[in-house]
């Protein structure tokens, strides 16, 4: 097993610049690859959060990219106009963090994404479009946009034009296209999400292969739902 080696690097994107730590076996042997996509909440809502889950990977052989969020941690959302040009950002910024993960890596080494609530959100819309993930958990996201913005943010116009306009990039929306084996992991406990959401969430993807539902708040600090991870992770990455 492998040591793990820890970059703190600054990408290159479209937008500008992307902060992002690197995980890597520290032998240089890389086979399977892992986007990780934080959460914003009262504990560490950045880049950090999987840190440590990436640098367990990372002894078994994984690259693990974990780029800092970017909406909405700063920039606030303001209005639909604006909010759309920044979630067309964002998509760019994940471009840069999924090309910075496949950069060298085999052919057939197979890639999986994590991401947890905002994370999980943005990370959805990039799976779709880029289809190139063989595995994808998604922990605690809502439906739409809207669910968070309107609720939490003082968002100008009128609220169901706010809606249709950022439609196209909402989860529910883009779960439509997704690829892969999923695991859906929700809290029974979450504050924020009902579970009639995360079920509309599910069921709008191409298959429903249920939700891993767990005793814990939004924070999703379970050791069960930790472990379910990596139980579904190494199975599809082959890492067993």
């Amino acid at each position: 097993m492998s040591r793990a080696r820890v970059r703190d690097e600054v990408l290159r994107a479209v937008d500008g610049r992307v902060e992002a730590y690197v995980v890597e076996p520290a032998d240089g042997q890389v086979r399977a690859g892992m986007l990780f996509l934080h959460w914003l909440g009262e504990r560490r809502n950045d880049r950090s959060q999987f840190l440590s889950e990436a640098k367990a990977y990372a002894r078994l052989g994984v690259r693990c990219v974990l780029p800092a969020g970017r909406l909405p941690w700063v920039p606030d959302p303001v209005d639909a106009e604006t909010d759309v040009a920044n979630l067309e950002i964002e998509q760019r910024r994940l471009d840069a963090a999924l090309d910075r993960l496949r950069a060298g890596l085999p052919d057939a080494a197979p890639l999986a994404l994590v991401g947890h609530d905002f994370g999980a959100m943005h990370g959805l819309g990039l799976a779709a479009r880029r289809p190139e993930f063989a595995a994808t958990v998604v922990i605690a996201a809502t439906p739409r946009w809207g669910d968070w913005f309107l609720r939490f943010w003082k968002v100008e116009g009128d609220r169901f034009d706010y809606l249709r306009r950022l439609a196209p990039f909402d989860p529910v929306t883009s779960v439509r296209d997704l690829k892969g084996a999923v695991l859906w992991q929700f809290s029974d406990r979450d504050f924020f999400i009902a579970p009639m959401a995360a079920l509309e969430l599910v069921r709008a993807g191409p298959s429903d292969p249920g939700i891993q539902w767990y005793t814990a708040d939004h924070a999703m600090r379970s050791a069960k739902a930790r472990a379910a991870r990596a139980t579904f992770l190494m199975r599809e990455l082959r890492l067993g």
